[in-house]
């Protein structure tokens, strides 16, 4: 793809990279973006060439800054209120259950959809001073169950409560000791280390590494909800994207001030 493209795409031997490339928005996800994504993921299940995937970021301020604010719907618009939730965690979806194992390189700001963006992928190596958090709480808004189960699954309940009930930026250091990341590198040394990793991955039995990655999301991907439990979660989730407090929470982000919520 060309250098305009929202995502770029790089082969190399047995790994591919991809690269969130919207620079000017800190390569927040936008819906063109995770068609492209999904599209690409799609082809790569496909392709028996790749062995290996690399998540990044254009530049070396922002892995990714979350799905674009801007294109997210409220109650105001004609389009169904969080109807974009839906296609975030489609595309979620579509990552973790690549067979192929996927690292993130986290080389920079990470937060809120970037961040279980990341978290679907099998590895995330961040770079020193990189922050990562999550901030729907900030926003005004509620976030998927099967999102929330893969943070309880990897850092559990009372780091995740820490995490989505204070919306706090922490840095990679303590993101390792939370077991959030594997690994955290200089940034003269992360795309070493990531690409090293990637090879010493890619050098192993594919369908070995298939199996086995199958089998470990299917062990932990397992949310038991009821019927009713699943309707009341949709009906809150439909609340938030159509509350006054979201619309305060949407306002505040794009004024760079701190919101006032009514909870309302």
């Amino acid at each position: 793809m060309t250098e305009k493209s929202e995502l770029l795409i790089h082969s190399d031997s047995q790994v591919c990279t991809l690269v969130l490339n919207r620079p000017s928005r800190r390569n927040s996800l936008s819906n063109a973006l995770l068609g492209l994504l999904s599209k690409t993921l799609e082809k790569l299940e496909k392709d028996v060439n790749v062995r290996v995937v690399i998540i990044r970021g254009t530049g070396d301020q922002a892995f990714c800054a979350g799905f674009d604010i801007n294109e997210i719907s409220t109650g105001n618009d004609s389009k169904t209120p969080g109807g974009e939730h839906q296609l975030l965690e489609e595309t979620f979806q579509r990552l973790r259950n690549l067979s192929k194992p996927v690292i993130a390189m986290i080389n920079g700001v990470c937060i809120g959809g970037g961040l279980d963006l990341a978290l679907n992928c099998d590895f995330r190596v961040a770079m020193e001073g990189a922050r990562l958090g999550m901030t729907p709480a900030k926003l005004g808004v509620t976030y998927h169950p099967a999102g929330l189960n893969r943070f309880i699954q990897l850092v559990g309940v009372n780091a995740t409560k820490e995490l989505f009930f204070t919306g706090k930026l922490i840095p990679a250091e303590k993101a390792l000791k939370l077991g959030l990341i594997n690994q955290v590198a200089t940034a003269e040394e992360l795309g070493k280390n990531v690409y090293a990793l990637a090879r010493e991955i890619a050098g192993n039995a594919p369908l070995s590494l298939e199996s086995i990655k199958y089998t470990i999301n299917k062990l932990t991907d397992k949310i038991w909800l009821s019927l009713e439990e699943e309707e009341i979660i949709r009906k809150m989730t439909l609340g938030a994207f159509s509350s006054e407090d979201f619309a305060e929470g949407k306002e505040a982000f794009l004024q760079r001030r701190k919101p006032r919520f009514k909870g309302k």
